[in-house]
């Protein structure tokens, strides 16, 4: 679905994580570009990682846009 939308690159930036026993959770920025490296998109993202059988899953998140509606 983003590839349709034009979305062509996307760069996270994780800039605070805190780990608990069997979960993390991880604050950070984005940045979505589309063609000829226009940016579509910037903000901010929180991941809820969940601990299972020894491996990182992704249990719960969310995306927030920083770019003003005109």
């Amino acid at each position: 679905m983003a590839m349709e939308m034009g979305i062509k690159t996307a760069k996270l930036k994780t800039t605070h994580l805190d780990e608990l026993e069997d979960a993390a959770i991880e604050v950070g920025e984005y940045e979505l570009g589309g063609q000829d490296g226009q940016t579509l998109d910037q903000g901010k993202y929180i991941v809820v990682w969940k601990k299972e059988k020894g491996n990182w899953r992704l249990a719960k998140d969310i995306w927030n846009t920083s770019l003003s509606k005109s």
